[in-house]
């Protein structure tokens, strides 16, 4: 099940929780995770499907920045 999925922190490594989902085009998602052990934001561009794409958007800011 895709929704079971959660990615490693790319900060501390720990799993992450996911935060929000937004639509973001007619087949893709905008899939928000939180780390709860450091406070790192990251969102992941998902594409969906039979075997869904994951692709990380960049951040403009460090997670210590957005504390």
């Amino acid at each position: 099940m895709v929704w079971a999925r959660r990615p490693s922190c790319t900060e501390c490594g720990d799993r992450m929780a996911l935060a929000r989902i937004a639509p973001i085009e007619s087949i893709h998602e905008l899939r928000t995770f939180e780390c709860a052990s450091c406070g790192q934001v990251d969102r992941y561009a998902v594409k969906s499907g039979p075997e869904p794409y994951w692709l990380l958007m960049p951040e403009t800011a460090p997670a210590a920045a957005r504390h």
